[in-house]
């Protein structure tokens, strides 16, 4: 199973979409660029730079669906290597996914989907807006150092109190 997830307007509500894993990657991130409900100019669609999801086929996707407007490896916009520190999915939601997820025993595919599901969902407007300003201090802590390792990049969810 493959997990899109991402806000379409800063501080609401997440967007959430579950895909099973197909063979054909490339189809896994149209299917999670399509759960955008509109490819505004504003939109910029970050992938997670996974091998599979870096091929020819899946860039020229990407190319052509957000042209100058996605961040991954082969993009215009690459991401940093080891940043995961500048990630919000990455230096949050993952982490507070998994560990809300695990929290009780997963009985089959379809209990994790909507353990997936009903975590997602939980995480309010609220909670994205102190996301987004933890966000903006890790990029004035980058500024600020020059893009040199500042943040302790195995802090856990509970070093972030104003987040949870």
């Amino acid at each position: 199973m493959d997990a899109c997830c991402g806000e379409q307007k800063r501080n609401e509500r997440l967007k959430l979409s579950l895909h099973w894993t197909v063979s054909q990657r490339v189809s896994v991130v149209q299917r999670c660029a399509r759960a955008v409900p509109q490819f505004s100019k504003g939109v910029i669609f970050q992938q997670d730079g996974a091998p599979p999801h870096c091929g020819n086929i899946v860039r020229e996707f990407l190319d052509t669906t957000f042209p100058q407007r996605w961040i991954g490896r082969g993009a215009v916009m690459a991401l940093p290597p080891r940043s995961p520190d500048i990630t919000p999915l990455d230096f949050y939601l993952w982490g507070y996914v998994k560990q809300h997820v695990y929290s009780e025993r997963i009985n089959d595919i379809n209990h994790l989907q909507q353990r997936i599901t009903d975590v997602i969902h939980s995480v309010t407007p609220d909670v994205l807006t102190r996301v987004g300003e933890e966000l903006d201090y890790r990029l004035d802590v980058c500024r600020a150092t020059n893009g040199a390792p500042a943040l302790n990049r195995n802090a856990n969810l509970e070093s972030f109190p104003f987040i949870l």
